[in-house]
């Protein structure tokens, strides 16, 4: 099979950015991944700690203004924001082992996404993950998307003051993991402004995330009947539609986000799964192999379906060379040891292959 040239090397510096609603936007588990071996999961720390800095070039700073920060847990409703220090540093506490989605706003400059592994395999002796992540002038030109300074709707200026408060609560609630109260206070934001957008939207990741596929596309729908090419619904909405196998409808979704953002990871991700599960391996491999360019390490971990696209056409060595950049990239993933044991019935099967072979042995 041929396939699209793929970037040499991982280019570590920079992933793809989102809006500053960042801790909102879907965190999609890929459905093709292998479901994890009972009792994979290992023990770890009760939490972790994340340190990090962020390098810019000197004509991206902002006098006066630090880089912000917003940390999600990848499917789960929580998420943390802090500031960089004068310095470039940042550091959170208390974080629970596992893939988080961190986005870096740089004021005046734009937002740039990163997937960051916080588990043991990465900590030091005392919890703490160190990140370091530096930006130069070209990768901010090609990657940070600029956020709209000084543009607000007639939507967004019709919201009352309550429901705002109500969902300033409730992204309180989200970061204290008190999930049943960021419901309830996300429902009355929505009861007092039927309007507010960002809310439904929320509503619809939680239910996501409680596997309620059905609510989350009412209320990403609802969204979208608010702002029909508002980019977080309606990616959200593709991804809620690969959960509920309805994959022609998905790729027509999740294509007219990647349309709205062609750089954007998340979107070539799930367009790329929409076509694998579709069976159109070529284009399966176009949009996957761009997110790996875009985000080496990203969340939806793209090297499982390449590899099975990889296998499907009897390509064992490629398919080998994702699983092991997975296993390098989430030793401590509950998928890690069904992904080890796929590694190991195929270096069986070409070590068989080898044997049987009498051309390829020694004489």
């Amino acid at each position: 099979m041929e396939r699209p040239t793929q970037k040499s090397g991982k280019d570590t510096r920079a992933g793809r950015c989102v809006a500053t609603s960042v801790c909102f936007v879907l965190l999609l588990c890929l459905a093709s991944m292998p479901p994890a071996a009972a009792g994979a999961e290992r023990e770890s720390p009760a939490t972790l700690e994340l340190h990090g800095r962020v390098l810019v070039p000197a004509q991206a700073r902002r006098p006066g203004r630090r880089i912000t920060l917003a940390l999600v847990r990848v499917g789960t409703p929580f998420s943390a924001q802090t500031r960089t220090d004068s310095k470039g540093r940042f550091r959170f506490r208390k974080l629970q082992p596992g893939t988080y989605s961190l986005g870096i706003l740089i004021p005046g400059t734009g937002e740039i996404l990163q997937t960051v592994e916080v588990t043991p395999s990465f900590a030091d002796s005392r919890g703490r993950v160190e990140k370091q992540f530096l930006f130069d002038q070209e990768t901010l030109q090609q990657q940070a998307r600029l956020n709209p300074q000084g543009l607000v709707s007639v939507r967004e200026l019709s919201i009352p003051r309550k429901a705002r408060s109500e969902y300033r609560k409730a992204r309180d609630s989200l970061r204290k993991r008190d999930l049943e109260d960021a419901v309830r206070r996300l429902e009355k934001a929505v009861e007092l402004a039927p309007q507010f957008m960002e809310a439904l939207n929320n509503l619809g990741m939680i239910y996501f995330q409680q596997r309620e596929y059905g609510k989350a596309e009412s209320y990403f729908r609802r969204a979208l009947d608010l702002e029909p090419e508002a980019f977080e619904p309606l990616i959200n909405l593709g991804g809620t539609l690969l959960a509920l196998g309805r994959v022609e409808e998905a790729i027509e979704v999740c294509g007219r986000a990647q349309s709205a953002r062609p750089k954007d990871a998340l979107a070539n991700a799930q367009l790329g799964l929409g076509y694998f599960l579709a069976g159109d391996d070529e284009s399966a491999l176009n949009y996957l192999l761009l997110t790996q360019e875009l985000d080496p390490a990203h969340f939806t971990n793209p090297q499982i379906p390449l590899a099975r696209i990889y296998l499907r056409h009897s390509e064992e060595e490629a398919a080998l060379e994702e699983l092991e950049d997975f296993l390098r990239i989430r030793p401590d993933s509950p998928e890690a040891d069904s992904v080890r044991a796929m590694v190991q019935r195929i270096e069986q099967a070409l070590q068989a292959e080898t044997a049987g072979n009498p051309s390829s042995q020694a004489r």
